[in-house]
């Protein structure tokens, strides 16, 4: 039985996914570090949107814990936004100093009148009102590591979830179907002797019409050049990765995943604009029969890594007089 004592993000016993990436890119040293927390991934940054569309959809409860909705018009210049946090600072007694101070703070080396920038800043100041009112809860959100988003954003999401006949289709529990968001197995790769971890985004199985669809969610910024996306971040390795992982899981349970049909697809999301949602057909069997002859022969060497200790160089620089040959 597939046993999981260690969350999926701690468990740096088990090789994932990513972690072949880390191999296959750059080297065994590059992974061992990976594993012992040597080296840092992608940065937060990188990860925020991507993280916080993948969390609303999929793990709605953590949403809510993680993130706070703005319903409001907020500032997006750097000009914009030192105004209204000067103006909510400010330590002028009086309105229409207040009103001066942000403006000339926010938009130093203007040449207007008094009663101008007066003008503007109460424009400003109006325009804003809710989002000043609202930064004393954004800080103190902040400091609970609550991070403010906004509501359009999300709404725009789901309506274009909603509104895409495949997407809705995928992302909805059917009656009759075993459906799990964040569905984490523990699983060996036995040939090689490797243990493993998967982290699926989600699948759903119909244990009595034999059916398997696995699901997977990718922001991007360009939904029309997906595949460059593809081919970058090799999206096809992933699924095969996680068809290896379901093959087991199934085979734990008693199940020949032979004997299901499977489907896999992936949601793509713009991260931008109109915030676009498209869905691709990932499985083409030849470019999956490939990414499992890939993972094999990348946990073959992995293996012999784990096995000898030696990780500075290639399982063929140590067995071999140090030269390699160029793959």
């Amino acid at each position: 039985m597939m046993n999981i004592e260690i969350p999926y993000y701690e468990d740096n016993t088990r090789i994932s996914n990513s972690a072949i990436g880390w191999f296959l890119k750059k080297g065994p040293r590059y992974l061992r570090d990976m594993l012992d927390g040597k080296e840092e991934g992608m940065s937060a940054k990188f990860l925020e949107k991507g993280t916080m569309i993948h969390m609303y959809l999929l793990q709605p409860d953590e949403f809510w814990h993680n993130y706070m909705i703005i319903d409001y018009e907020k500032p997006k210049t750097a000009q914009q936004i030192a105004f209204c946090e000067r103006y909510f600072h400010s330590t002028e007694l009086l309105e229409e100093d207040k009103l001066l101070d942000a403006y000339k703070s926010a938009y130093s080396g203007n040449n207007m009148s008094k009663d101008a920038m007066l003008k503007k800043a109460k424009e400003l100041q109006l325009k804003f009102a809710e989002y000043i009112e609202f930064l004393d809860k954004i800080n103190e959100e902040l400091v609970k590591g609550t991070i403010p988003i906004l509501t359009i954003v999300i709404e725009r999401i789901e309506e274009n979830i909603n509104n895409h006949k495949k997407a809705k289709d995928l992302l909805t529990n059917d009656p009759g179907w075993d459906c799990n968001n964040e569905f984490h197995i523990n699983w060996e790769a036995t040939k090689q002797g490797v243990s493993c971890k998967s982290l699926l985004d989600r699948v759903k199985i119909d244990f009595v019409n034999k059916k398997i669809i696995l699901i997977d969610l990718k922001t991007t910024a360009d939904v029309y050049n997906f595949k460059h996306s593809v081919e970058e971040y090799d999206y096809y390795r992933q699924i095969a990765f996680y068809i290896l992982a379901l093959t087991w899981y199934m085979s734990d349970l008693g199940y020949n995943i032979e004997e299901f049909d499977l489907e896999a697809y992936i949601i793509a999301i713009q991260s931008n604009g109109n915030n676009e949602v498209r869905v691709f057909n990932m499985l083409n069997e030849k470019e999956l029969l490939d990414r499992k002859d890939l993972i094999a022969n990348a946990l073959t060497e992995i293996s012999y890594h784990y096995q000898t200790g030696n990780w500075d160089h290639t399982r063929e620089y140590y067995e071999g007089n140090g030269t390699e040959e160029l793959k």
